[in-house]
């Protein structure tokens, strides 16, 4: 057994067999995988990674375990799952992914082959069947990872927030990790969490807006996507070659790409396009490519679409009466956050600073 000391969560002990695993090859990789992407060029000290992520997610999820009475072997496999449930991001994580899930599918896809088949799957064979580590996120079990108040999400949210500095990811974990109860269909929270349930929601929403959201983080993502786009269609990135990579990897090949270097250099000395229009997402008409490749022509450069990553409605459960019931019928808290969170939502209009005039004005006629 091993210790590693965590910013977040103090000390996490780790099992023989997690320290393998977190040995491992995949897993080591993930230390050059930014947790934030490109949010590091807004805010300089998101620096942190999928590694460490990992880890306070498994130091979470026994927390979990410890408070809803799992057994011995139901704390193991999930404490497992946890550490490898990230094992499947490429470079770049979700901004990358949205490109590439056409070619190789999503992370979580991606991490259940590497899961049932290689080093990971001859370490894990040794106690556990790698086939039930790897679907486990996806049964009633796997909701202390993967639900909306698991553990996978309340350490991203005060690990970001942590790591850009702002205040908006603090949450109450403790008070959520000691208020849940496990129902057939899955975690579901006791009343007495309601307060910090909702002030995770609250926390989650602010840091989209903040942070994930960031006008100047979206334009560095949408760049990132392009440039990635076309080094695969002129060769230059083989999509199957992605899974091995780091983020300082892949931008080096990028930089590489006849089409697609120009943008992936221009990340890299961070000399980013400006957003020339916006246009509320509710009210956006027609194809993203046929907007971006109109207005291209029409201004005889280079425009780019960025539409906002939506998050997933919260499927938060509460235990009220003996019944699981969702948060958002008995929370007007909850309720009016998705509401407002759609209605701010904007699609964003980006070229080099020295068009922004006449991208401006076209984009305005196009798209009112």
């Amino acid at each position: 057994m091993i210790r590693i000391r965590d910013p977040l969560h103090g000390t996490v002990q780790l099992t023989d067999l997690e320290e393998k695993l977190l040995d491992s090859q995949p897993m080591q990789r993930l230390r050059g995988i930014r947790q934030l992407a490109m949010a590091y060029l807004v805010y300089p000290g998101a620096n942190h990674t999928r590694f460490e992520h990992s880890i306070g997610t498994l130091a979470l999820a026994d927390k979990l375990c410890g408070e809803l009475s799992c057994d011995d072997e139901k704390t193991s496999k999930v404490r497992a799952a946890a550490l490898l449930h990230d094992v499947g991001h490429v470079a770049f994580s979700h901004e990358s992914e949205h490109v590439l899930m056409h070619k190789l599918g999503t992370h979580e896809e991606v991490g259940r082959r590497i899961i049932i088949k290689g080093e990971i799957a001859d370490m894990l064979s040794e106690s556990f069947s790698p086939h039930e580590i790897a679907e486990l996120p996806d049964k009633p079990l796997g909701q202390i990872i993967a639900s909306d108040i698991g553990a996978d999400r309340m350490d991203y949210l005060l690990r970001d927030s942590h790591y850009t500095g702002v205040a908006y990811g603090i949450i109450d974990s403790d008070r959520i990790c000691s208020s849940l109860s496990m129902h057939r269909s899955g975690l579901a929270l006791q009343e007495r969490g309601l307060s910090a349930a909702e002030s995770l929601l609250v926390a989650r929403f602010t840091m989209f807006t903040t942070v994930y959201l960031h006008k100047t983080v979206r334009i560095a993502s949408r760049m990132l996507q392009q440039s990635i786009s076309l080094a695969i269609g002129d060769g230059t990135l083989e999509p199957c070659f992605a899974i091995g990579m780091s983020d300082a990897r892949m931008l080096s090949v990028l930089c590489s790409s006849p089409k697609g270097g120009e943008l992936a250099e221009r990340l890299r000395k961070r000399r980013l396009y400006k957003k020339a229009h916006g246009v509320p997402l509710s009210k956006l008409r027609g194809n993203a490519t046929e907007i971006e490749e109109e207005l291209s022509a029409k201004c005889g450069c280079e425009v780019l679409l960025d539409l906002p990553r939506l998050s997933a409605e919260t499927r938060i459960m509460l235990e009220k009466d003996g019944h699981a019931v969702p948060l958002a019928r008995q929370s007007e808290l909850v309720a009016s956050l998705q509401k407002m969170q759609k209605s701010r939502l904007e699609a964003l209009v980006i070229c080099e600073e020295k068009n922004i005039k006449k991208v401006s004005q076209s984009a305005q006629k196009l798209l009112g």
